[in-house]
Parts: structure tokens; C-alpha cells; sequence
């Protein structure tokens, strides 16, 4: 009986908890209903969804059906004119009744003229090709490459003369009384395709059905969620949203479906509308070359998958088309924002066209890529069912961290209701500026593109003619720019770049992270050398500049002007602006990402990653620049040391392996995690 109470309550405890949930469950279902209800009212995402995949591929066909026809009645029209100058009236007969034989279906109309006359004639363009020969044995056939009729009959007069000689050939050889296929043809030899019909058809569609995949999706998320951010904004509802008695995370979550599903059906419908299209267009194109048909049940497993993938995929790009309009303040602002985007997805679907790139566990982890080349290996009939996870699982990391970074960039009302990526001011005057102030989202865009165009054109050719010096150029570049920004806009330097003196506990603590970092990114480093030996390479032969020079002058390019630059525009700039204005953990991801991103290496991004969140953690705790400058100078310094006393480093065990064994990276993970924790506690929390 003394325990009735207690259960009553565990009870109670548990319906309040399952009421809960379903009282959050129907408030995100009633949030998306509304939002689907809106964006299935705008005109422009009924007919980007509905009229553009069921119409665009079929009328592609009949566009492509119509020019194809037209080009060929041209041609069926048209007279071509060839012309022989100082050619035996024999040998010119021959030659004519070869051309006459290969284009069956082409009008020709020949002429004999003199040289002089016949130059002038081909410039004039009367005639398209003249053919004279030197010595009765060199034949010269005179066109013009700039004119397509010109080319096309030039091509058909090598044909027939390759057709000539081989019959020369012939009669020389029987006048001397040899045999002719002893001589001519002492072997034969013939191609047999072993590759089915399917895959030689999934081979040639495999390339392009990624394309349009990617196409279809974008232009499906586009505007759904340009509504539903932007759109909101500009209608004025957003505000009165906000004041319902529900969370940002649940509206996010609720516009988030709402985009999905949109995106997802419209994917759907232009992958059913291009695969009729493309079904037909292989039924004519197998119908008029005689080969087998094609029997599509091979092809299901391809479909099945390739929807699946596609549904994931759908999931990235919606959460990165909602977090880049959720900046702007318009509808129009938030079409500007959305085709660079756009334009980087459908840039990056063409690597399925690129010879020789295949899908491996390196490319299977790349967003976008991974996707086109998967879809491009299934309609191929290639089944690799590992890597195809490794796909599906790196698809939906890549959603679930967008929707995470979705919903803290959502949690800010400086994003919400601030100037977005508008706010550039560094096109205002400076005397109107007032004193204090932080950049905007828009002027770590513009600093993050000037600085980057500067280091690609001034300094890749001060590289290019300085060598070293260029290398100096560039990491002053970093450094400089980001300050001269910054004095402009007349910002608060302590705050936007986190200036304060750091405390000893800070600089012992960021050394036990610099080496709880630097194992973790050996360990790594290790895992991706073997699986991009090329961008290894590459990365070291970018290090043979330095080789023959003073190691103070290499320490103070490679080591001190990074850590001090770098730091000023990755942690000091950037994060100093996004943690100012937005999510603090969000600005700590994004800041890293672009830090890794400017390294501009394959191999290097996990690892320029690792050291830079690791970096800005510590920067973050310390409240001051000057750890992170400590943190990148360290490890810039034994990456220098390495480089120019490799002797001094062979009798210390794993610096110098180019491999370790399975215990021993665990190992060196165990002891990397470790003084990570450390550091960290060491460090401690900055106090607000």
C-alpha cells in the first residue's frame, strides 16, 4: 500500500511525458500543414513542380527530333562543289565515283579548274574543297575549317581517298603478280562488344540522368523554400508566427518537411518524365541501328536505389537551399542568394561526364559528387553495395548536420529579422560609420572573396615569379586585409577579434590540446595518405621551394605569418562576426569549415578541419586570439622542422611512418582524446 502512491506518480510522470510528445507531434503536423498549404499556393512552385517536369523532356525530344530533321533536309538540299586542279582526268574519275559512292545521299557537282582559280573560288566560298597533286602522287586537299560545309565534304573527300589508295594498293600489288592477302592482309581481326545492351545504353545515359537529377531537385527546393523564409518575411507573417505558443525548432522543423516533400515529389516526377523521355528516345535510337531491345526490368534495381538516394539527397538540399534564404529579407534578395548555390550543385553533377573518376571510399564521402557518380555507376549495372552505403550514410550525416546548423541559425532573431548578407558596409562612407560596430554576414562574404581572389591572381603570380617571396606575399595578404576591413569599418578589435591577454593556464592548456590535436590529425593523416597518394604527393612538392633556404626564413613564412594572419581572418574575423551575431557552436562549424575550405587540398580538408575546430575551441574558452595563434604556430612549426631536419626525427617512433598498425593508432587515439580533455579542463570556460 506504501508503495501506491509512488506508482501513481511514476505513472502520472509517464502521461505527462507521453502527452507531451504528442502534443509536440500535432503542433509541428498542424505547423506543417499550414506551411505545405502556403507554398502549394504559389503559382511559380506549382509550375516549376508539375507543368516543368511533365513537359520539359518530352518537348526536349521534339526539339531535338526537329533540328535533327532540319539539319538533314539542309544537307539532302544542298549541292556541294569539289574541284580538282592539275589531277589526271583518271585518277580525278576514280576518286569522283568514290565520293559519289560513300554519300549516297548527297548532291555533288564537280569541276576542274586551274590552281589560282580555284583558291580564289574556295575563299569565296563557290566552292567548298579543291584537290591538287604534286609530283602524281601527293595529293593535297585544300578547305576551310571555319566553314562547316567546307569541313563536312573534307571529311568525306579523306574518306574517299583512303578507299583510293587502298585500291592502289591492290592493283599494285597484282601487276607485280604477289598475293594480295599475304601482302595487304596478313592478319585479320574483328571487335566483339561483350557488354549487354543495358549496359552499353546505361553507360550512355549513366552520365546525363545524374544532371537532371540534380537539376530537378534544386529547382525543386528553390522556391518552396525562398517561400517559406523570404517569402514569410516580406508578407509580414513571420512576426505572428512567432508569437504562437510554439518553438523555433518546431517551425523549422515543420517548414523543413514542407520543403522536403515538395522537393522530393518534384524529384519524382521529373525522374518518371525523364525516364519516358529517355526510354524513348533508346526505343528509336535501338529501332533504327538494329541492335537488341532493351529489356528495363535490368534497370530496377537501379531505379529503386537511385529514388532512394535521391530521397536523401533531397534532404541535403532542401536544409542548405533554407539556410542560405533564411538571410535574406526578399524574394528577390533570396533568389540572388540561391543561384550561386544552384549553380555550384549543377557544376559539380558534371563529374559524372569526366573520364577516369569513379566512385571510391574517398569520392563516396564528397556531398554532391557522390551522388552523381553512384547514380552514374548503378545505370551502368556496377553493383557495390559498400560503397553505395557509404553514400546513403554520408547523405544523411550531411542532412542531419544541415538541419542541426537549420535550427541553431533559426534560434537567432539577428538572422530573423537583421539585414542578412545584405549588410555589406564596407561601401559606405567612412565618416558615416559609427565607432564600435561588428561586420555583417555580407562582409564576410566580401572578405572572404576579396581575400581569396588576391591570393589566386597576385599571389599565383607572385608565386610564379618570386617563389618564396610570392609564398610571403600571399600570407601577408591574409594578414593584412582583414585588418585593413576591420579599421574601416571602424569595429571594436577586442571583440571582433577576441584581443585580451591570455593567462598562463590558457597557454598550458592550449599546448596539451595542440598535442592531443596533433595525434588525433597523425592518426587521420594516416587513414587518408593511402587513399590520395596524388594529393599527398602534391602537397609535398608544393614544400621543395623551401628546401634550400635558411630555416629561420622558412619558419617565419611557413609558421609565424600563418599563425598570425590565419588566425586574424578564420578565428578573428569570421568567428568573431558569427558568434557576435548568430549561434556561437553554429559560427564554430562554419568558421572551420571555411578554414578548411581555403587550404584548397583534398587530402588536407579532414585534417585542416580537425585543427581548426580544435583551434577555435580553444580561442572560444580562452576568450583571446593569442591561444589560437600559439595552437596553429606550434603546429606550423613541427610541420617546418620536419621538413628541414627530417634526420633528426628517425629514431622518434610514428613522426616519420608513412603507416601505422591497427593497435597503434588506437593507441595514439586514446593518448590524443586524453590531452584533448586535458587542455580543455586546464583552459577552463570563458566566463561571460
Amino acid at each position: 500500500m506504501k508503495g501506491q502512491p509512488l506508482k501513481k506518480a511514476v505513472m502520472h510522470n509517464s502521461d505527462n511525458k507521453f502527452d507531451k510528445k504528442t502534443n509536440k507531434f500535432n503542433i509541428i503536423r498542424a505547423l506543417f500543414r499550414k506551411e505545405i498549404t502556403d507554398v502549394l499556393r504559389d503559382k511559380k512552385t506549382l509550375i516549376m513542380m508539375i507543368l516543368v517536369p511533365l513537359i520539359l523532356y518530352p518537348l526536349l525530344i521534339v526539339i531535338m527530333s526537329l533540328v535533327m530533321n532540319a539539319m538533314t533536309g539542309t544537307s539532302a538540299d544542298k549541292t556541294y562543289k569539289i574541284a580538282f586542279s592539275e589531277v589526271p582526268v583518271e585518277n580525278a574519275q576514280a576518286i569522283e565515283a568514290l565520293i559519289r559512292s560513300e554519300a549516297t545521299e548527297t548532291d555533288f557537282e564537280f569541276l576542274v579548274l586551274e590552281k589560282t582559280l580555284a583558291g580564289q573560288e574556295l575563299m569565296e566560298q563557290t566552292v567548298h574543297v579543291y584537290v591538287t597533286v604534286d609530283d602524281a602522287s601527293n595529293y593535297i586537299i585544300h578547305y576551310l575549317s571555319a566553314e562547316n560545309d567546307s569541313g563536312l565534304v573534307a571529311g568525306i573527300v579523306m574518306d574517299s581517298m583512303e578507299l583510293y589508295l587502298a585500291e592502289m594498293q591492290i592493283k599494285q600489288v597484282e601487276e607485280r603478280g604477289l598475293d594480295q592477302k599475304e601482302i595487304l592482309h596478313p592478319i585479320t581481326f574483328e571487335a566483339q562488344d561483350q557488354s549487354t545492351t543495358e549496359e552499353s545504353m546505361g553507360n550512355i545515359i549513366g552520365g546525363a540522368i545524374p544532371l537532371f537529377m540534380i537539376i530537378s531537385i534544386v529547382m525543386g527546393a528553390m522556391y518552396p523554400a525562398i517561400d517559406v523564409t523570404a517569402g514569410e518575411k516580406e508578407r509580414g507573417t513571420l512576426e505572428t508566427l512567432i508569437t504562437l505558443p510554439v518553438t523555433n525548432f518546431e517551425m523549422i522543423i515543420s517548414k523543413f518537411f514542407a520543403v522536403a516533400v515538395v522537393t522530393v515529389v518534384s524529384a519524382l516526377l521529373n525522374l518518371i518524365s525523364m525516364g519516358v523521355a529517355l526510354g524513348f528516345m533508346g526505343g528509336m535510337v535501338l529501332a533504327g541501328s538494329g541492335m537488341e531491345s532493351i529489356n528495363l526490368v535490368n534497370f530496377l534495381p537501379a531505379v529503386v536505389i537511385t529514388v532512394v538516394v535521391m530521397i536523401f539527397f533531397a534532404l541535403f538540399v532542401t536544409a542548405v537551399s533554407i539556410f542560405v534564404c533564411l538571410f535574406a529579407k526578399s524574394f528577390k534578395e533570396a533568389n540572388n542568394y540561391i543561384t550561386p548555390v544552384m549553380l555550384v550543385f549543377m557544376m559539380t553533377s558534371y563529374t559524372g561526364m569526366l573520364p577516369n573518376f569513379e566512385l571510391s571510399t574517398i569520392t563516396a564521402g564528397i556531398p554532391i559528387v557522390n551522388v552523381v557518380l553512384m547514380v552514374k555507376q548503378l545505370f551502368q549495372m556496377d553493383y557495390d553495395y559498400a560503397l553505395f552505403g557509404i553514400v546513403l550514410i554520408s547523405n544523411a550525416v550531411y542532412s542531419f548536420l544541415m538541419m542541426w546548423l537549420l535550427a541553431r541559425v533559426y534560434n537567432s532573431e539577428t538572422v530573423l529579422f537583421g539585414e542578412g548578407f545584405s549588410g555589406v558596409r564596407i561601401f559606405e562612407k567612412r565618416s558615416e560609420i559609427k565607432s564600435g560596430q561588428l561586420p555583417g554576414y555580407g562582409d564576410i562574404i566580401l572578405l572572404i572573396c576579396a581575400v581569396f581572389l588576391l591570393t589566386f591572381y597576385v599571389g599565383g603570380v607572385a608565386q610564379v615569379h618570386l617563389g618564396v617571396g610570392g609564398v610571403a606575399i600571399t600570407q601577408a595578404i591574409m594578414l593584412l586585409v582583414p585588418l585593413l576591413y576591420a579599421w574601416y569599418l571602424k569595429s571594436d578589435w577586442r571583440r571582433l577579434f577576441s584581443v585580451k591577454t591570455p593567462q598562463l593556464r590558457h597557454l598550458i592548456g592550449s599546448v596539451i590540446l595542440w598535442i592531443g590535436c596533433f595525434c588525433l590529425v597523425m592518426v587521420l593523416s594516416m587513414v587518408l595518405m593511402p587513399l590520395l597518394p596524388e594529393s599527398t604527393q602534391n602537397v609535398n612538392d608544393a614544400f621543395a621551394i623551401f628546401n634550400d633556404l635558411p630555416p629561420v626564413l622558412v619558419w617565419l613564412i611557413m609558421a609565424l605569418m600563418p599563425a598570425i594572419g590565419e588566425e586574424l581572418m578564420f578565428r578573428g574575423f569570421v568567428f568573431g562576426t558569427l558568434k557576435n551575431r548568430g549561434g556561437v557552436k553554429a559560427a564554430m562549424v562554419i568558421s572551420s569549415i571555411i578554414f578548411a575550405l581555403f587550404h584548397m587540398s583534398l587530402v588536407k580538408l579532414p585534417t585542416t578541419f580537425v585543427l581548426g575546430f580544435f583551434i577555435v575551441l580553444a580561442v572560444k574558452r580562452s576568450g583571446s586570439i593569442f591561444t589560437g595563434m600559439l595552437i596553429h604556430l606550434l603546429n606550423n612549426t613541427l610541420s617546418v622542422l620536419m621538413m628541414t631536419y627530417p634526420d633528426l626525427w628517425d629514431n622518434i617512433p610514428l613522426i616519420m611512418d608513412e603507416s601505422i598498425t591497427v593497435s597503434e593508432g588506437m593507441v595514439i587515439t586514446m593518448v590524443g582524446m586524453m590531452s584533448v580533455a586535458l587542455g580543455l579542463f586546464i583552459i577552463g570556460r570563458k566566463k561571460n
